[in-house]
C-alpha cells in the first residue's frame, strides 16, 4: 500500500528547501530528521537529500516511498522491436562469423584463382521486415534449411560480386556487368556450386555450437519471394564484405530467432571456446588428411634413360635409335613426383597405354634414384 506524507512532513520538506540562516539551519535539519525519519539516511539532512542530484529526487529514484516514485524516468518500449538476444549472445555470434569470414576468404581464393578477401562488417538483431527492406532487387538469394534445427536460413549476395564471380569462373578477368539483371538458369547452376562451398564454410564455423547439416531449398532473385519469417520476427543480420581484386560486394546472412531458439543457451563465449579447445585432435588429422588426398601429383612411368651428348641430340633424325638402360624384361619405374614409389609392367587397356603395378616400394627404404 502506498504511504502518503502527512501535512507536517510536507511542511518540513518545504522548510528544508527554503533558504535559512546558519543558526536556524541546524534546528531545521534536526526537525526534518525527527519528522521524516526513514525518508533520509542517518546524518543526512533534508536539504542534502533533496538538493543532491545523486542522492535525492533528481534521478527519479528517491528513497522516500511517496512522491519520489512519480519522478522516475520513463522509457518508451517498441513492442515491434523486441530484444531476443543478449549482448553476450551477440558477441558469441560475432566470434562464430569471424571464423566464417576467415574460412570464406581462403575458399574463394582457391575457387576463383584470385586473391579474395572477406571482412565481417556487423552482427546485429533486426526485424525481418527491416532486413528485407535493406536488400536490393534484383539480387541473388539462397534459402537453406537445417536438418538439426527448425526453420530456415537466408544468404543474400549482391549481384555486382555475383557477376564478378561468374566472369572469372568462365575465363574472364572478373569484371561485372554494367547493367545488373537476373541470372539465367545456367548462371544459377554455376552460382549454386559456389553457394554450396560458402554454406559448407558456414557449417564448419558453427560446428562448435551445432551441426547445421544444411540443405538448399530455394534460389531466388526477388527478396519478397523469400519469406522465411514473419515481418515482425526478430532475426540476426550478418553483413560481410567480399572483395576480389578491385570488385567489392556485400553478402548478408539472415538467421531468424525462431530457427535458433532451441540452442540460444549455447551462445556463450565460454562454451564456444571450450568446445573449440576440447575438439579431439583426430578431427584435425582427418581434415588435413582429406585436404591432402585432393592434392594433384604427377605420376610418370619411366621407360628408361640414357646419357647422350648435345651433338648427338642435334644430329638425331627419324629412324635413329637411342639405347636406354632399361631392358625389355625389367619392370618399369613409377615415379610420384621425384620419388620412385612403384614398379609396373607396361600394357594396353582399351585404346590407351597402361601399366600394371607389380611391386610397392617400401617408403622406409633409402631411395637413391631421385630426379635432379
Amino acid at each position: 500500500m502506498v504511504e502518503t506524507l502527512s501535512q507536517k512532513e510536507i511542511e518540513a520538506l518545504l522548510t528544508a528547501l527554503s533558504p535559512v540562516s546558519a543558526k536556524d539551519s541546524g534546528a531545521s535539519g534536526n526537525k526534518t530528521n525527527s519528522q521524516s525519519s526513514g525518508n533520509f539516511g542517518p546524518g543526512q539532512s533534508g536539504q542534502m537529500g533533496l538538493g543532491s542530484g545523486n542522492d535525492g529526487f533528481g534521478q527519479g529514484e528517491s528513497k522516500s516511498k511517496g512522491p519520489g516514485k512519480e519522478l522516475k524516468v520513463e522509457r518508451s518500449y517498441d513492442f515491434r522491436r523486441q530484444t531476443k538476444f543478449s549482448k553476450e549472445q551477440l558477441n558469441t555470434l560475432h566470434l562464430i562469423h569471424e571464423s566464417f569470414v576467415r574460412l570464406l576468404g581462403t575458399d574463394l581464393s582457391g575457387r576463383l584463382r584470385a586473391y579474395a578477401q572477406a571482412t565481417l562488417i556487423s552482427v546485429e538483431q533486426r526485424t525481418f521486415e527491416e532486413f528485407v527492406g535493406s536488400i536490393y532487387n534484383p539480387t541473388f538469394i539462397t534459402v537453406f534449411r537445417s536438418d538439426t534445427l527448425e526453420g530456415k536460413f537466408l544468404i543474400d549476395m549482391n549481384l555486382k560480386i555475383v557477376f564478378s564471380f561468374l566472369d572469372r569462373l568462365l575465363g574472364g578477368s572478373g569484371v561485372p556487368l554494367n547493367v545488373l539483371r537476373q541470372l539465367t538458369e545456367v548462371e544459377k547452376q554455376i552460382m549454386q556450386r559456389i553457394m554450396i562451398g560458402i554454406i559448407d564454410k558456414l557449417r564448419e564455423s558453427w560446428q562448435n555450437i551445432v551441426d547445421l547439416a544444411p540443405v538448399i531449398e530455394l534460389i531466388e532473385s526477388n527478396p519478397q519471394f523469400a519469406q522465411i519469417a514473419s515481418p515482425t520476427s526478430v532475426v540476426i543480420a550478418v553483413a560481410v564484405e567480399l572483395k576480389v581484386h578491385d570488385i567489392t560486394g556485400m553478402l548478408h546472412i539472415c538467421i531468424p530467432y525462431n530457427t535458433v531458439q532451441s540452442i540460444t543457451h549455447k551462445f556463450r563465449a565460454a562454451s564456444w571456446f571450450t568446445s573449440e579447445r576440447n575438439e579431439p585432435p583426430q578431427t584435425q588429422v582427418e581434415v588435413i588428411t582429406e585436404q591432402v588426398r585432393a592434392v594433384n601429383l604427377p605420376v610418370v612411368a619411366e621407360l628408361g634413360s640414357a646419357k647422350v651428348t648435345l651433338e648427338d641430340v642435334v644430329g638425331l633424325q627419324p629412324g635413329d635409335l637411342i639405347i636406354t638402360d632399361q631392358r625389355i624384361k625389367d619392370d618399369l619405374k613409377i615415379k610420384v613426383g621425384n620419388l620412385i614409389k612403384f614398379k609396373a609392367r607396361p600394357g594396353i587397356l582399351g585404346k590407351k597405354m597402361a601399366v600394371s603395378i607389380t611391386e610397392v616400394i617400401d617408403p622406409n627404404e633409402d631411395i637413391k634414384e631421385i630426379l635432379p
